[in-house]
């Protein structure tokens, strides 16, 4: 139950909801510590930036024992209440303590999954209340779904539906959101921080140091977080010791969490000989002057929901090392423009030891991120969009650097990445484009770290493409970074393009520069990256292949199809003209990748990026004995029903490719396509299926062979009876921006 009137704050009584002074939200916590946890700390330094704006709050803390016993208290003129105060906390005496102020709040912003059976969360939802769940590290709704026994997911899944809306604070969490509710049900609201007015000051940072008792000519690096395994202390203090530099000090500001961990550290230390170098500083209510006294902010976390710190360190000017966090670093941190990432100790360490040698960079990087957290971090700005939120209005765009996208976004159509698929002049005849993937070889069966950058397939490449010379077809080749730097592999590219291949860039992310993310499905997709790391990983590659021919390359293939919106802002950006990404009918959404379902073989305009950009899809479609009558339906958007369709060849996804496709079905899949007024097709492969024992197409010199003659025999067809002509994709290029131009960008 509420606390008794004689235990309230002796403040005026709140306005009842609906009054103009603005909606009044409970805050509900399980644990609440609000100089200690960091939900706690930053909260309380937001609630009041959402009051001035007529939106006043208090937190309901469920678990947290009350200091003193006291039910309510006021913490830095922030009321909280302490359920435990008076009765052990359960579902049913949240449901009672809620019922009982049904009166004295608008808005119940949830902050930790309390109630299990979240009866709590309906009540106040059908007693007029909004309600907000705040998605943090281990309570995202998918990890709130999963907590459950399967029997009951599906119950939970309409509970869920007692939410209004699902707030998350970083790409992670939306990532993992997205797993469970719709992009429609979630609010993004990064955490911000509060800007320092001055940056810089010499005199300030001497006397700063000065009064901390730290040395005035060291190069600090500051680490801001608790004593525990999670946070990395360990790393850290290994990076320090590899680090030959005596003036580079650490300091580690944070309380102890795990007294056994934080010996452990103790003793690392001594070993290392570093016990000049490093300070465990502890807890301390205002870490402002260690920002101030610092050069370089390192953290090395092995899981956060956002890492509120890394925002302060970009507040208060500071250059950013840190070690990978999936859906944070890579959107937070510039690579060798704010900071560095780093997945190894060594990395890490020379990343430190290049800003410890450098003041100019130093400066420079600080800069970059001050600018950074102006425009997306400014706690008052994040003020003002919780304030809409709890009026029901829609939340302002206040992290504009931060336009979230990923791969599995596909699923909406080509409108979700700005796409308008055109039809071709039915009086065209039949035109076949060749591309060619032309990749380093690894096992693909076992991932893609086991690419080592074997370009040995290459080496044969010329040679393998006399099918093509024999039917007067120049193949496109898209080449990857091993191919387009290895110099026999570029030996080879060169000469192909001076015969009248067209050369373009071809991105795997985990073999391209700056290769920092983990080698796993998620990350095999460049369109999951943070839009910085894409970027930076494909101005890479367009310069090697630039380099490599001579002029900038305008043909462009994400590896293993994995666009996303983000990536077609970074081709247009470089310059890009024609994508050859999409592999309509296809879905890879289940290992975090595209799904084409709702994509034809159409080409089309990529608008809004400036120049068009032309689609030039990887020729595919569902064939068999239902394909009639699935086009234009959705029959084939249901996944249940087309893995059940695809089992009895009913309906099923085919590529024009000779990879593990028969020539009868190749044949079918253009002669349907075609029927349907596709004119322009494109017959792809993988160079290393060219030479035996790469791929799972040609394992044997015999399984190489009958590819090349499918190839043959497909190529004859299409160019004999058929009636086609071969052709390339700028030849298309020029030929659609005349005869079916690209529609005004809206």
């Amino acid at each position: 139950m509420p606390p008794p009137a004689e235990t309230a704050p002796k403040d005026p009584q709140p306005e009842k909801a609906g009054t103009p002074h603005g909606p009044r939200v409970l805050h509900l916590y399980r644990r609440f510590h609000p100089d200690y946890t960091g939900d706690g700390i930053y909260f309380s330094r937001l609630i009041p930036l959402i009051a001035a704006h007529g939106t006043t709050g208090d937190v309901l803390v469920y678990e947290t024992p009350p200091p003193d016993g006291v039910a309510t208290l006021r913490h830095n003129g922030l009321t909280v209440h302490y359920l435990a105060a008076r009765q052990r906390p359960t579902p049913f005496t949240l449901l009672r303590w809620l019922i009982a102020a049904r009166d004295r709040y608008d808005v119940l912003h949830i902050h930790s999954h309390v109630d299990r059976t979240l009866l709590s969360y309906l009540a106040m939802r059908l007693l007029g209340w909004r309600t907000l769940f705040h998605c943090s590290l281990d309570d995202s709704p998918t990890d709130i779904l999963l907590g459950y026994r399967p029997l009951y997911r599906p119950l939970v899944r309409l509970l869920f539906s007692a939410i209004d809306r699902f707030v998350v604070i970083s790409p992670l969490l939306l990532r993992r959101s997205l797993e469970t509710v719709s992009r429609e049900r979630i609010v993004f609201l990064p955490q911000g921080a509060m800007l320092p007015r001055t940056l810089g000051d010499r005199a300030k940072r001497w006397a700063t140091r000065r009064s901390l008792g730290l040395p005035e000519d060291a190069v600090i690096l500051l680490n801001v977080g608790s004593v525990s395994r999670r946070k990395g202390t360990d790393w850290l203090i290994e990076v320090l010791g590899r680090i030959a530099d005596p003036k580079v000090i650490l300091l580690v500001v944070g309380p102890v969490l795990e007294q056994d961990f934080a010996t452990e550290v103790e003793r690392k230390i001594a070993k290392l000989g570093l016990g000049e170098r490093v300070r465990l500083v502890g807890f301390c209510a205002d870490t402002g002057p260690y920002y101030e006294a610092a050069e370089v902010f390192v953290f090395a976390s092995t899981a956060e929901g956002f890492g509120n710190v890394l925002v302060e360190a970009m507040a208060h000017g500071l250059p950013i090392v840190m070690r990978f966090l999936p859906g944070i670093a890579d959107f937070l941190v510039l690579h060798d423009e704010t900071g560095y990432l780093a997945t190894t100790e060594s990395e890490f360490a020379a990343a430190v030891t290049q800003l410890a040698a450098d003041p100019a960079r130093r400066h420079v990087f600080g800069l970059r991120n001050r600018s950074l957290a102006e425009r997306n971090f400014n706690l008052e700005d994040m003020g003002r969009g919780y304030d809409a939120l709890y009026r029901g209005r829609t939340a302002p765009q206040v992290a504009p650097d931060l336009d979230i996208h990923f791969a599995k976004d596909l699923s909406r159509g080509p409108a979700a990445i700005g796409l308008v698929e055109v039809e071709t002049p039915s009086d065209w005849r039949p035109q076949l484009l060749v591309v060619i993937d032309t990749e380093a070889a690894f096992e693909w069966a076992k991932g893609t770290y086991t690419d080592i950058g074997d370009t040995a397939p290459t080496r044969a490449l010329a040679r393998a493409l006399d099918v093509f010379r024999r039917h007067g077809v120049q193949p496109t080749l898209v080449v990857d970074q091993p191919v387009a730097t290895n110099a026999d592999s570029a030996a080879v590219i060169r000469a192909l393009a001076a015969e009248g291949c067209e050369i373009g860039a071809h991105l795997h992310p985990w073999s391209s520069p700056p290769a920092v993310e983990p080698r796993d499905e998620w990350h095999s997709f460049s369109g999951n990256l943070g839009p910085p790391l894409e970027r930076a990983k494909l101005a890479a590659l367009t310069e090697h292949v630039a380099a490599l021919i001579g002029r900038a390359p305008l043909i462009f293939k994400a590896g293993r199809y994995g666009l996303s919106a983000n990536t077609v802002a970074a081709i247009a950006g470089l310059g890009y003209r024609i994508d050859c990404s999409i592999c309509p009918a296809y879905d890879y959404s289940r290992i975090g990748g595209p799904d084409f379902t709702r994509f034809s073989a159409r080409p089309g305009w990529f608008l809004g990026h400036g120049a068009p950009i032309l689609s030039l899809p990887t020729t595919a479609g569902r064939i068999g004995w239902l394909s009639r009558f699935a086009e234009g339906s959705t029959l084939s958007h249901q996944r249940r029903i087309g893995r059940l369709a695809a089992r009895l060849n009913a309906l099923y996804p085919v590529r024009l490719s000779p990879e593990g496709v028969s020539l009868q079905e190749m044949r079918r899949l253009t002669r349907q396509l075609h029927a349907r007024g596709l004119r322009v097709f494109t017959l792809s492969l993988h160079s290393p299926s060219l030479s035996p024992g790469y791929t799972p197409y040609a394992r044997t010199q015999a399984e190489r062979d009958a590819l090349v003659a499918r190839i043959d025999a497909y190529l004859e067809w299409f160019l004999g009876s058929f009636g086609g002509e071969a052709t390339t994709p700028a030849t298309v290029h020029a030929k659609l921006a005349r005869e079916v131009p690209p529609p005004a960008a809206p």
